[in-house]
């Protein structure tokens, strides 16, 4: 495979959070990159966010997962079969609302199998299949396999589209090598807290920060209660964590195996929320279990629908089993995320600086 040292990938999603932070780490590395993209606005965007010297590694190449060989003519197939060695699949329609049921699917996993069939016919030689963490449904109990399609309980929709996705790439293993790699809730750079999803964490903060601006026009001084348990972890993860071992998984990972791309140490939501009142200067929330009925005010009931979508994950602690992505790291001789109160912090710094700069 051309030794790794300069190749040609083909990925979906490059636009969105995990496909731009991925496209930039590639190009850095002075890897080939063909974009599939829908929207020519997002493509420019994304290219805008890459330094001059790097842009001439990207390839934008208008699809849809939508159509039979993403709607590339037959020129353009011709063109890329042999080309391209390996395939990023990064794109998804995320939503927990069943009325998307048959756009989840139509897009998850019809649009999967036409990428695979694509990639098929192009000849590549690996195939990375980017999944979520939460394909193993109401469990508590995440191991590094395929979950049985017929006997999970799926929390929503989303979650049952991306595992019929899982199962459709592992019966590709024939044809090239396919990995799995299944994030956690993805939130902003470790570093920078820069992030650009309104998902998942993101969620939370702007409920707190919804009550910020409510209790300043009523000037109260009693608490205002989110149904989240405290008690309970929630395994957030960096994006640029999640980049390294999806750039691992090019370079290291090990044909047919599924990666759990998980937080060795998830935080406690108790903690989370600390963090969350100190960055955003608000300390009158309360979380209480959902398990404990307490009478909400209307408020607090408004603010919590925001919530209900989430109320599955955020009152939920799931043990996740990683000895593959650990045996990853070790073989790279990378350390595993390491996340602590000041690195959240910067998080809700991330998501106070882009909301001031929104609204400036």
């Amino acid at each position: 495979m051309k030794g790794l040292l300069l190749v040609n990938v083909l990925i979906t999603g490059g636009t969105g959070f995990v496909g731009t932070s991925l496209v930039k780490k590639l190009v850095e590395d002075r890897h080939h990159v063909y974009v599939i993209v829908r929207s020519q606005k997002k493509a420019e965007k994304l290219l805008q966010s890459l330094e001059t010297d790097l842009k001439k590694f990207v390839y934008i190449i208008e699809g849809d997962l939508s159509l039979e060989n993403l709607g590339l003519t037959k020129n353009k197939v011709k063109e890329l079969a042999g080309t391209i060695d390996i395939v990023y699949h990064s794109a998804a329609f995320l939503s927990f609302d069943e009325a998307d049921r048959e756009k989840l699917f139509y897009i998850n996993v019809n649009g999967t199998r036409n990428l695979l069939d694509l990639s098929e016919t192009l000849g590549v030689q690996k195939f990375i299949h980017v999944s979520t963490a939460y394909t193993l449904g109401a469990r508590t109990d995440g191991y590094e396999d395929l979950y049985p399609l017929d006997s999970t309980q799926f929390v929503n929709a989303y979650e049952e589209s991306k595992c019929h996705a899982e199962h459709l790439v592992m019966k590709y293993k024939d044809s090239f090598d396919v990995m799995i790699m299944r994030p956690g809730i993805i939130i902003g750079d470790s570093n920078t807290g820069e992030a650009d999803t309104t998902f998942g964490l993101y969620g939370v903060l702007r409920a707190v920060e919804l009550l910020k601006k409510i209790n300043a026009r009523l000037n109260s001084k009693d608490p205002y209660r989110l149904v989240v348990d405290k008690t309970k972890v929630s395994h957030l993860v960096p994006v640029d964590y999640i980049t390294q071992l999806l750039i691992l998984g090019m370079t290291h990972g090990k044909k047919n195996k599924i990666y759990n791309l998980v937080n060795p140490t998830p935080p406690s939501n108790g903690l989370v929320m600390d963090t969350i009142k100190e960055g955003l200067e608000f300390s009158s929330i309360d979380l209480i279990s959902c398990e404990k009925e307490q009478p909400l005010s209307d408020l607090e009931l408004k603010v919590n629908q925001q919530l209900v979508v989430f109320k599955e994950y955020l009152n939920r602690s799931i043990i996740f089993r990683d000895e593959n992505t650990r045996e990853l790291l070790n073989y790279a001789n990378e350390s595993a995320l390491q996340m602590d109160r000041e690195m959240l912090l910067r998080i809700v710094e991330g998501f106070r600086n882009r909301r001031e700069l929104v609204t400036s």
